[in-house]
C-alpha cells in the first residue's frame, strides 16, 4: 500500500484507525488498574477466556435459536446483521471474561502463585477454545481471524460499540481513579477509611471485563495483550508519581498506535500487530538505560 496516498488510506480505513486509537487510550489505563492490583498478567488470560466464549457462542447457536430466538431473524440472519451478532458475541465472550475475571480474584485470595493460576487459567481458556471449536468450526475460524491482528474491516457499528464501552471505561476509571489506587494497595485501609470497597471491586472488574470482551471482538486478543501490559511497563519505568503513572500510560499507547498505524500502511502489514511491536520499540531506552523510577508500594511486577 505504500503507493496509496494518506488521503485516500484515511477515507477507506478511518474506521479501524479510530479504533485502534481508542483502544491506545483506554487499554493502558486500565492495564494500570491491572498492574496496580498486581494482576498484569490478567491482560494475558482474560482475552482468551473472552475468545472461548464467543466459540462457545457459535456453538450455542442451536440451543439459543430453539429456547430464547433472535428477535424473528434466523441465525444466518442474525450472524450476518452487524447489531445482533456484536450484540451476541458480546454477551458470550463477557459472560466468560468476567467468570475467569472472578474466579482468579478468588483464587488469589487464598494465596499461592498469581503467575501460575494465571497460566493454568490461559491453558484452560486455550483448550476450551479448540474444544468448543470442535462443535463450532465457524467459530474456530472466526476466533483464528481474530487473532491474526487485522482490524481494518471494522466499521460504523463496531466503532459506535467500543466508542461507547471505552468512553465509559474511561471515564469511571478517572472517576474513580484514587478510590481504586487506594484499594489495590491497601484494601483493609480502604475500608478503615470508610470506602466501599466491595462496590469498587465490582465496578473496577466489570470495566476489566466489559474493556477486554469488546476489545476482543473488536480490535482483537493480540492487540489487547500488547496495550494492556506493555504501555503501562514503559511508563513504569519513567513515572516519578501515581499520577503520571496514569497520564503517561496512555500517552505511550497513543503514541505506539500512531506510529504502528504508520508502520502497517507503510510496510503492508497486520494493524493490531504492527501496533504491539511499536509499543517494544519503546521498551528499549528503559532496557538499555534503565531510569530510578519509585517502587510503588505493594507492586511486584516485572519491570521491562
Amino acid at each position: 500500500m505504500t503507493d496509496v496516498s494518506w488521503s485516500l488510506r484515511w477515507e477507506l480505513f478511518h474506521f479501524p484507525i479510530f479504533a485502534a486509537l481508542i483502544a491506545g487510550l483506554v487499554c493502558p489505563l486500565i492495564g494500570t488498574m491491572l498492574f496496580l492490583r498486581r494482576t498484569s498478567f490478567y491482560g494475558i488470560a482474560l482475552p482468551q477466556f473472552a475468545a472461548a466464549g464467543i466459540v462457545c457462542g457459535f456453538a450455542a447457536i442451536p440451543w439459543w435459536f430453539e429456547h430464547i430466538g433472535f428477535g424473528g431473524l434466523t441465525p444466518e440472519e442474525a450472524l450476518a446483521d452487524a447489531h445482533a451478532a456484536i450484540n451476541y458475541h458480546f454477551l458470550w465472550a463477557a459472560a466468560f471474561t468476567l467468570s475467569g475475571l472472578y474466579s482468579l480474584a478468588w483464587l488469589g485470595r487464598r494465596g499461592g502463585s498469581e503467575i501460575g493460576r494465571v497460566a493454568a487459567a490461559f491453558a484452560l481458556a486455550n483448550a476450551c477454545t479448540y474444544l468448543f471449536g470442535r462443535l463450532s468450526p465457524v467459530g474456530l475460524s472466526f476466533v483464528t481471524e481474530l487473532f491474526q491482528s487485522e482490524i481494518l474491516s471494522v466499521g460504523r457499528h463496531e466503532i459506535e460499540v467500543l466508542a461507547g464501552a471505552y468512553g465509559l471505561a474511561f471515564v469511571l476509571t478517572c472517576a474513580f481513579h484514587r478510590d481504586f489506587v487506594l484499594m489495590s494497595f491497601d484494601r483493609d485501609y480502604a475500608i478503615v477509611l470508610g470506602k466501599r470497597v466491595f462496590g469498587l471491586e465490582l465496578l473496577l472488574n466489570s470495566l476489566i471485563g466489559i474493556t477486554v470482551a469488546v476489545g476482543t471482538i473488536i480490535v482483537g486478543p493480540t492487540l489487547l495483550f500488547g496495550l494492556l501490559i506493555v504501555p503501562t511497563l514503559v511508563a513504569r519505568r519513567w513515572a516519578k508519581s501515581m499520577s503520571a503513572l496514569l497520564v503517561l500510560a496512555p500517552v505511550v499507547g497513543l503514541v505506539s498506535t500512531l506510529l504502528g498505524i504508520l508502520i502497517s500502511f507503510e510496510l503492508d502489514l497486520p494493524l493490531g500487530a504492527s501496533i504491539v511491536a511499536a509499543t517494544l520499540v519503546f521498551m528499549l531506552p528503559g532496557v538499555c538505560f534503565p531510569a530510578r523510577a519509585p517502587k510503588y508500594a505493594g507492586t511486584s511486577e516485572v519491570d521491562p
